[in-house]
């Protein structure tokens, strides 16, 4: 039996304990240095082989299913909350000059190639899917989970020269990516630079300012998890909207490295 604690900071952890040696690894491939040594965690998943299946229990809840690390993963985010203190973005983020920009985005819109890219170029890693940020003094905190290509993503960056070496498979029926830590990892936090609304395109590159009204529209909807619509959330949001929020259309991420150099 394999027991991993996933501690992850500023958020709930969570106990998998499991018989298959298969969603270990996976698990493991995913959450890299956040499977820790601690025994206490605020949720536990089992998830015992039955044949060719996995029956997963969490609470009251049993489900079988053919797909146990999509089903685990699918738990662990409809059950996880964040410090009270943390705003928690769906996007990547990168280092430059000791400040941390944002790239925002919803999934298979690339971020993940273009935090790649940005990385194998020389920025910083900050985060790749969950970015924290801190809601009162905007740092943003390192969150290193690995970097997780999809197969389009690898072949973009093959094709640039600049594919990462040494990656792991992780394939679990359901997801299938190549994953990989990117070696300039930030340790500390950073303050927010800027956040850019990424839309990849097929031929063109270009920015967009963004009004305020845009920037408080395009922030309500970029949380990783459900936050109360309160009157001090709105305040929140408020603030955030202040920060310089650009819309940045792009096909060639060398663009995307410009702009952030550029400022």
């Amino acid at each position: 039996m394999f027991k991993l604690n996933i501690v992850a900071p500023y958020q709930s952890s969570f106990t998998v304990k499991t018989d298959c040696c298969e969603l270990a690894n996976s698990l493991k491939l995913k959450h890299g240095k956040y499977i820790k040594s601690e025994k206490n965690t605020a949720f536990l998943i089992t998830a015992i082989k039955k044949g060719s299946l996995c029956e997963i229990s969490f609470g009251d809840k049993v489900l079988t299913t053919d797909i146990p690390l999509r089903k685990v993963e699918d738990i662990m985010y409809e059950n996880r909350k964040y410090d009270e203190n943390i705003f928690a973005i769906h996007g990547g983020a990168v280092e430059y000059k000791s400040g941390a920009y944002l790239i925002v985005a919803a999934t298979t819109s690339g971020k993940t190639t273009l935090t790649s890219y940005l990385t194998s170029k020389g920025f910083g890693y900050i985060t790749d899917d969950c970015i924290i940020l801190d809601r009162k003094s905007f740092e943003v905190y390192p969150f290193h989970t690995p970097i997780h290509l999809r197969d389009g993503g690898y072949k973009a960056l093959e094709k640039l020269g600049c594919a990462p070496k040494n990656l792991q498979l992780l394939d679990d029926v359901s997801i299938k990516r190549y994953v990989y830590m990117p070696k300039n990892c930030i340790t500390s936090s950073l303050p927010l630079k800027k956040i850019f609304f990424i839309t990849r395109t097929e031929n063109s590159n270009f920015i967009e300012e963004m009004t305020t009204t845009e920037k408080i529209t395009a922030l309500l909807k970029s949380p990783i998890t459900e936050y109360k619509i309160d009157s001090n959330y709105l305040s929140f949001i408020s603030r955030l909207a202040a920060m310089p929020c650009k819309k940045l259309y792009y096909s060639d991420m060398n663009f995307v490295a410009e702009v952030i150099k550029n400022g």
